[in-house]
């Protein structure tokens, strides 16, 4: 029986792999060998000043003899397609595994336009083998070029929104979120506060103020359990003595890193089936903050 050389591809954000290992023998033959991604998908800023480093494993058993791998760049069928040679270069099309196993990587420059083009992406395809292994069903990875050029780049980053808890009108209230890009409209962003979906948040200039404003009532994710018979939805509120209203949606004005707010906010529990409310798990009172962080 030949010992393994093997590769232990984990799909997800962390991958762990053991490669070339001669102390488990394993019935791992020859015609076996293969070269494919350990992941799916990559992605890199169009200003990066670091080059996207993409593994490539190769499966093999150790000693078998060098082996080449050739990789083509393809754009066909996307939406949004990158341009080799505009958009990206990629260094090393032909990877040399010279003991016949292990991970190398791909390495991709991408090249800034300093011109809004919106996202781009490509695949990298595992061409030919040499000798020729057997094909991989991982044998391609979709690249995103993620474009510098935004309009609203001023306003995307992480932010912290602090506020007063509407519940004794006196503890301060802070709440991380994200605000990013969005792929279906240029003035439109998303905003993520940790649980799971997207609210969105349009953008636009009036009178020379940029205006930001999130609809009410916005799906933001499911309560985690045991009360996930419950969905978070992101409600515009306003306070009011000791009433509570919901408006039409939370504006302010983006300035030097600041959303200023007039009214408040809160994330409110409703029985997707009933629609019922739980009530607020989180209120603010009027007047909240959002300070950009980076």
């Amino acid at each position: 029986m030949k010992k393994l050389t093997y590769l232990i591809l984990a799909v997800g954000l962390l991958f762990t792999f053991a490669a070339c290992d001669d102390n488990e023998p394993q019935s791992f033959r020859a015609a076996d060998s293969n070269a494919s991604f350990p992941t799916t998908t990559a992605s890199v800023d169009e200003n990066a000043t670091e080059p996207l480093q993409i593994p490539l494993a190769l499966a093999g058993i150790k000693g078998s003899g060098k082996v080449t791998v050739t990789l083509t760049a393809s754009s066909e069928g996307e939406s949004s397609p990158a341009i080799e040679g505009t958009d990206f270069v990629i260094e090393n099309k032909e990877i040399v595994f010279e003991d016949g196993c292990g991970v190398q990587n791909v390495i991709v420059r991408p090249i800034d336009n300093d011109v809004f083009t919106g996202k781009k992406t490509f695949k990298i395809i595992i061409s030919a083998t040499s000798p020729k292994l057997l094909e991989s069903e991982q044998n391609s990875v979709l690249v995103t070029i993620v474009d510098d050029e935004h309009p609203w780049a001023a306003i995307i980053g992480t932010y912290n929104i602090t506020g007063i808890s509407a519940f004794d009108e006196v503890t301060p209230v802070s709440v991380p979120a994200v605000i990013s890009a969005s792929d279906e409209d240029t003035n439109v962003l998303n905003v993520n506060f940790g649980y799971g979906t997207l609210a969105k948040m349009s953008v636009e200039e009036v009178d020379g103020e940029i205006v930001v404003a999130m609809k009410d009532n916005q799906y933001i994710g499911p309560m985690p359990k045991p009360t996930d018979a419950w969905n978070r939805y992101f409600r515009a509120t306003h306070v009011e003595g000791e009433d509570l209203y919901t408006v039409s949606a939370l504006a302010g004005i983006f300035e030097n890193g600041v959303i200023t707010f007039e009214y408040g906010f809160g994330f409110q529990k409703i029985h997707p089936s009933t629609g019922a409310s739980g009530g607020f798990f989180t209120l603010l009172m009027d007047g909240v903050v959002a300070t950009k962080a980076k």
